[in-house]
């Protein structure tokens, strides 16, 4: 300490030392305030901590007992902003494990307390964390009062908080929201398939099949994301739309095969004789993959009298189209061992021979 002092006393006079040494005690005060910084930080997060684990310790219990019987008076509600953070995040947690009356409960306590105000304010904040835990408290509450709150996150830029948005509004009011969701799947590409179909089924066919219906413009090629979505509609009501598809001059494409699948998985799942000629029409298709859904669509409804469309499609070019013919030939109604070992016997495609072997014995076990 003496030698610093006097260092700082009587500074050398050679610039370039006088310079090192400055530079070595500034560079020694600033790793002092660093430890000290490290320090004070490590202290509060330290209490923060120990905060945390005293309202866990004090809230867990109370939710625990108000999800299984409504108590007599209402908690007081968290104080601060903090608590109120950590109060949600307990709420969630427990919600998302209830079923049945619990969860009335723990949302009555929620709104009782007064936190779904609270949960509002977040809502406006900036911050993306505490505004997807305010809108997935909202999504549990379901409570439509809010849905103008929720509504212009949907055009969010931020694909998480946009989703998670339209998430809330579907649980709070599913066709209402899909009637605003449905125009957006074209114009939100960064809205994944996956999370659309998601969608769909928080939803329900019911509620996914008017908005849907309404966008697919006759006589012209729908947009592939939309055609994704078909499945989760209501195969009845989308059956018109289906055969009148297949119905018309189509250039077979590759932009047209999703259409196409979709309409015949459609048909398929309705099981009407009348649209027999339409998938018999599209086992010939060009693209394998039409080939193999006309297959399948046709093995729901399929009798002894297709057999030769069936038969005619195990020398298929396409492994996976064998396969499903095979499968659909040893399922026919009224279909007998020795029907099946003609078939068999007659085959010069030894692919044929082999898918339709495989069939037999999947068929014995």
């Amino acid at each position: 300490m003496n030698q610093t002092l006097q260092v700082l006393a009587t500074p050398p006079a050679d610039p370039v030392l006088r310079f090192a040494v400055y530079s070595a005690l500034a560079l020694a005060g600033l790793t002092l305030l660093i430890m000290l910084q490290v320090l004070v930080l490590t202290e509060l997060a330290s209490r923060r901590e120990r905060r945390r684990e005293a309202f866990t310790g004090h809230w867990r219990p109370r939710l625990t007992a108000w999800s299984v019987e409504h108590g007599d008076a209402l908690p007081w509600p968290p104080r601060g902003r903090q608590e109120e953070v950590w109060f949600m995040l307990l709420w969630l947690r427990l919600r998302r494990q209830v079923r049945g009356q619990s969860q009335q409960r723990l949302n009555a306590l929620f709104q009782g307390i007064g936190m779904s105000g609270r949960v509002v304010r977040l809502l406006r904040g900036r911050g993306v964390h505490r505004r997807l835990l305010s809108l997935s408290c909202l999504q549990y509450l379901a409570d439509p009062r809010y849905w103008s709150e929720v509504t212009p996150l949907v055009d969010d830029t931020n694909p998480v908080v946009a989703l998670t948005a339209a998430q809330t509004l579907v649980a709070m009011d599913p066709a209402r929201a899909m009637q605003r969701l449905i125009p957006l799947v074209e114009l939100r590409r960064d809205w994944a398939i996956p999370r659309l179909e998601a969608l769909c089924r928080q939803a329900g066919p019911a509620a996914v099949s008017g908005p849907l219906l309404s966008r697919l413009v006759e006589g012209e090629e729908p947009p592939a994301r939309l055609v994704a979505l078909l499945a989760w509609a209501e195969p009845n009501r989308v059956a018109p739309w289906a055969r009148r598809f297949l119905e018309g001059n189509i250039d077979e494409q590759e932009g047209t095969e999703t259409s196409l699948c979709a309409a015949l998985s459609c048909l398929g799942q309705q099981r009407d004789p009348r649209d027999k000629p339409l998938l018999l029409r599209w086992l010939g298709a060009d693209s394998p993959q039409v080939r193999l859904v006309a297959v399948q669509a046709l093995r729901r409804q399929a009798g002894l009298e297709d057999a030769p469309f069936l038969l005619e499609r195990l020398t298929d070019s396409s492994w996976w189209v064998r396969q499903a013919a095979a499968d659909a030939l040893v399922e026919l109604p009224g279909i007998g061992d020795a029907d099946i070992a003609a078939w068999q016997h007659e085959l010069t495609d030894r692919y044929g021979r082999d898918a339709l072997t495989r069939a037999i014995a999947e068929r014995r076990r």
